[in-house]
């Protein structure tokens, strides 16, 4: 793994600060997901969909917004999503909340394995994509796109609306 830039280290402390002031604690280590764009056509992942994806308004100035989704495997060989990006955010890590002893924290998750025929859900609380370093503001009713990428190296682009509230599943 390469060295932090100093840019992405200012970047991790201000999460940090920000995370204390909200009466939460960072407990991993700084996992730098700015990657660049892999060489090559887009190889699409097939087996796994993506449903009721959205990411979280947030009030004015707010350094950092949060991605959920709940994504589906219909093959039949689990599959392993690695990390994401954004158009809109300079940084997209994948994280945990936990509650500890009434403590609430949140680490970084690392790649996370969808089972054959089944889900992993982002949710609030849970397992979430961080936002980090958004390009520009972002207010209720606009659109967000991800390249999801998985460890076979498919990608899965969604995309996502800016709202208040988790918009109702699809049922399938």
């Amino acid at each position: 793994m390469k060295p932090a830039n100093p840019s992405q280290l200012l970047a991790v402390i201000a999460i940090a600060v920000l995370a204390i002031a909200a009466g939460m604690t960072c407990t991993a280590a700084p996992q730098m997901a700015t990657k660049t764009s892999q060489v090559g056509a887009m190889v699409p992942n097939k087996t796994v969909h993506v449903d009721a994806a959205w990411v979280r308004a947030a009030p004015p100035g707010a350094m950092m917004l949060a991605g959920y989704m709940t994504l589906h495997n219909d093959g039949k060989e689990p599959a392993r999503f690695a990390w994401a990006q954004s158009d809109v955010f300079g940084m997209v890590e994948l994280h945990q909340t936990l509650i500890t002893n009434g403590i609430s924290t949140m680490r970084t998750a690392g790649e996370q394995t969808i089972p054959a025929g089944g889900s992993l859900r982002f949710e609030p609380g849970g397992l979430h994509l961080m936002l980090m370093q958004a390009q520009h503001a972002l207010k209720i009713g606009d659109q967000v796109r991800f390249r999801l990428h998985f460890a076979d190296g498919s990608m899965l682009d969604v995309t996502a609306p800016v709202s208040a509230e988790a918009p109702a599943p699809t049922v399938h």
